[in-house]
């Protein structure tokens, strides 16, 4: 949550523009007006490395998003119908697991335009997988229970099992997984920032900042340490929370209290 507040009301708070060059203020050290300095247009380092991380999270929550719904909807009809969908997607997640993910979401978004709809793209397509897998064994455990085996008894449809009867059951492991994918996406989607497949100048990511420095690393090395900082810290508070998430699904009473 501080991070969320980091990204959203630094640039209110500051005042600055994360985009609109100021070369009189370019490498500005840090300093009273500019508390991480300037980078080589003259932006505000704070302020747009905030910027950076509000797109940052985005992307890589709404990528979570779409990989977490489609890999829960899968595994859990499969898991429910069994048979065959039990089989291909047992097959098919097999499949993906084998593929290098982010070399071939490095070479689908090589030769696409540059922008997140590419970086949509190319990390969709095997990002549902561990969620499936979990989502599809999570079911096929509590499709045996009793009371599941009650409400189909009673003619309930699949549809209901899944949303009513099924889903609460489910829905623990299935948001310890999906919070790290999350930390997992948020390093795809910097890592093909910085690649220069991400968002086009004058927009950034973290990732952006970083490549962005690259050229600059002896004479301003802050430009690219910040944003790999606030990257690093990110990654390790998502870790922190699927950590916690992990330990409550398990009944750690540390956790529970």
């Amino acid at each position: 949550m501080l991070v969320v507040l980091f990204c959203w009301l630094t640039p209110i708070l500051t005042g600055y523009d994360p985009i609109l060059p100021d070369l009189e203020r370019a490498l500005l050290p840090p300093g009273s007006g500019h508390w991480l300095g300037t980078d080589q247009l003259g932006r505000d380092l704070l302020t747009r490395t905030a910027t950076a991380g509000r797109t940052s999270l985005l992307v890589a929550f709404a990528i979570t998003a779409v990989t977490t719904t489609l890999g829960t909807i899968a595994g859990a009809a499969a898991g429910l119908a069994g048979g065959l969908s039990d089989r291909l997607l047992r097959f098919v997640a097999t499949i993906a697991l084998a593929l290098p993910g982010l070399t071939l979401a490095f070479a689908l978004a090589g030769i696409l335009r540059p922008g997140y709809a590419t970086v949509l793209v190319a990390l969709v397509p095997l990002g549902w997988v561990n969620c499936g897998l979990v989502a599809h064994t999570a079911t096929r455990r509590v499709a045996s229970a009793d009371h599941v085996l009650a409400v189909r008894a009673i003619g309930a449809s699949r549809l209901y099992l899944l949303r009513r009867t099924i889903g609460p059951h489910i829905a623990g492991p299935v948001l310890t997984v999906a919070t790290a994918d999350l930390a997992r996406t948020l390093i795809a989607v910097t890592s093909l920032s910085f690649l220069g497949i991400g968002l086009p100048p004058p927009d950034t990511d973290w990732g952006g900042m970083v490549s962005e420095a690259t050229p600059l690393l002896v004479a301003a090395p802050l430009l690219a340490i910040v944003p790999a900082l606030a990257l690093a810290v990110t990654g390790l508070a998502i870790a922190l929370v699927t950590d916690a998430r992990h330990a409550v699904s398990d009944g750690d009473p540390h956790y529970m209290m």
